[in-house]
């Protein structure tokens, strides 16, 4: 367990947020990591949202031998809503704690994973928190794709500026978000991104612009998550989430995309060209660009524990993340978002996104952070 310091709080109550559809195969192991936390006063409310297989049975099973575990299940999806955000919100209705830690049913976590949040919540006088997992997948090319993910979405996001109250630079992580309970209602909770596949992230975004303060941790210590079991399901999951990530923007897809292929892959090609054509100095920084990317891939990849040849690959698997952005954005156009539901068109998705009049937020009102100064 994370070590007390002079000054620090009683712990409060936690209530953690599980939601799945579908997870027999990965759900009860995760589930019973969260029933071993070591935290002293916390729930696990489980969401079952309209599972066929053996979800909500595993569910109700483990909740007889452990008072602290409720389970829900939801049998219809109301319209305006996608599945996840609606299950999130029903058991944000439910939970009874100062704190809130949303995740997902196949994130598994260590023993003092919630403390550790809450503690850092509490210290850095937080209203929002984001923690990344490391992520366990097998393969070359799939190894290689998730740490260019991460490259881009860590890049895109600014992650080294979310906790400047300054900046606007935001970031959400379905498999870990944690929210004080009132800043959760005080923006609005899963409702002001009810129709939105990338929710985690808007989330986040939201509680930047009210004018709350929002953090992230680095949790490959603390959280381990099993991503997708296959490359063909890494390019199909991401069909619903790249688009949604650049604001269903084309010149964002656009610019993202020749950004990523310029600097990554591009330099394999020009920099033997212009050191061929007598501009050695042109290629040599040219030549620069993909050493700088593969140094900071080579963190990544050390991060998730994946031995440090894995980011060899890694200007293809940048080419591959920019096909997977296409594709998300040629079938998001000519379909819409499908994700545990009925289709949902192009307009309607625009139409759900967050708008800028959002409240905004007295800082002075953190009833669960006065704290003493020794806490920071």
């Amino acid at each position: 367990m994370a070590p007390d310091r002079p000054g620090d709080p009683p712990l409060p109550r936690l209530s953690i947020i599980a939601t799945a559809h579908n997870e027999e195969r990965s759900m009860e192991r995760a589930l019973r990591s969260l029933l071993a936390l070591r935290y002293p006063d916390y729930e696990v409310v489980f969401v079952n949202d309209r599972s066929t297989d053996q979800t909500g049975e595993i569910a109700e099973r483990l909740s007889a031998g452990d008072a602290r575990l409720k389970v829900l299940h939801i049998d219809e999806l109301p319209p305006g809503w996608f599945g996840k955000t609606h299950a999130a919100r029903r058991g944000a209705e439910t939970a009874t704690g100062e704190v809130l830690l949303f995740t997902d049913a196949d994130v598994v976590f260590a023993p003092d994973a919630a403390v550790c949040g809450v503690r850092h919540l509490l210290r850095e006088r937080l209203d929002h928190l984001a923690a990344g997992p490391r992520v366990t997948v097998t393969g070359t090319m799939l190894r290689a794709c998730t740490i260019a993910t991460q490259f881009f979405i860590g890049a895109r996001q600014r992650l080294w500026k979310v906790g400047d109250p300054r900046s606007s630079a935001f970031i959400g992580i379905g498999a870990y978000t944690m929210m004080r309970a009132d800043s959760y209602r005080a923006v609005g909770g899963y409702e002001c991104v009810a129709l939105r596949p990338d929710e985690d992230l808007r989330l986040g975004q939201i509680v930047k612009r009210s004018g709350m303060r929002s953090g992230f941790l680095k949790g490959v210590e603390l959280l381990e998550i099993r991503w997708y079991h296959s490359f063909g399901d890494f390019v199909r999951g991401l069909d619903k989430n790249f688009f949604a990530a650049l604001d269903y923007s084309l010149l964002m897809v656009t610019g993202s995309t020749v950004t990523l292929a310029w600097l990554a892959a591009g330099p394999l090609v020009m920099a033997p060209l212009l050191l061929a054509t007598g501009q050695p100095l042109a290629g040599a920084l040219y030549a620069a660009c993909p050493v700088i990317c593969w140094t900071a891939a080579t963190t990544l990849t050390r991060d998730n524990a994946y031995p440090w040849w894995y980011v060899l690959p890694f200007p293809l698997a940048v080419l591959v993340i920019v096909f997977a952005i296409w594709r998300s954005t040629a079938l998001t156009i000519l379909r819409g978002v499908v994700w545990g539901g009925p289709p949902v068109p192009l307009s309607e998705l625009r139409a759900a996104r967050p708008g800028t009049g959002i409240a905004r937020h007295d800082p002075s009102e953190h009833p669960i952070m006065t704290t003493t100064d020794d806490i920071m």
